[in-house]
């Protein structure tokens, strides 16, 4: 056998050898992204999940008609909505995705919590001292809000479509 065919043969043999590496290597990273996006789901964020939802349910309780009684409340802010919400960002900071893109949607979804937070805790302040102004600002800011929990839901969904992953979102909030 001469040297070129040698080499031409040792060529293709190393670029094959190189490329199923390659395969390899990208599709045990796909199933890294995909095994934590599943167990991200389905394990980690559910009950902070729930912490949330129980706190949006007492919010909504007060606040359902155009006439709000502003003492219920002040009294639902300070004794469930705000500890109840404060607990939900803590379990979320205490998620640690093993990936970075599934980290990404944490951080998105603590940044969206901290504005819910932060709009919950001026609404009580605006009730303690009977200050109107902060108190339609802050309730603006809540609605406002919601464009970030629907940017973190949309960014869960196509990470959830490229990994091949059926979810459900709730578009409650």
């Amino acid at each position: 056998m001469s040297d070129r065919k040698r080499n031409i043969i040792l060529t293709a043999i190393t670029l094959i050898i190189v490329l199923a590496s390659y395969y390899l290597l990208r599709i045990s990273g796909d199933t890294a992204v995909r095994d934590d996006l599943v167990d991200y789901i389905n394990n980690k964020v559910t009950k902070a999940h729930q912490s949330e939802l129980r706190a949006m349910d007492d919010y909504d309780s007060v606040n359902k008609e155009q006439h709000i009684d502003k003492e219920a409340l002040l009294e639902k802010l300070t004794s469930d909505i705000i500890p109840t919400y404060k607990s939900f960002i803590e379990e979320l900071k205490g998620i640690k995705p093993k990936t970075r893109k599934v980290e990404k949607i944490n951080e998105l979804y603590i940044d969206a919590a901290n504005a819910q937070y932060d709009a919950f805790t001026s609404m009580s302040d605006a009730l303690k001292n009977k200050d109107e102004k902060t108190l339609t600002a802050a309730m603006s800011k809540l609605d406002e809000n919601r464009q970030l929990f629907m940017k973190m839901r949309s960014r869960l969904a196509r990470l959830a479509v490229r990994e091949n992953i059926k979810i459900e979102i709730s578009d409650k909030k």
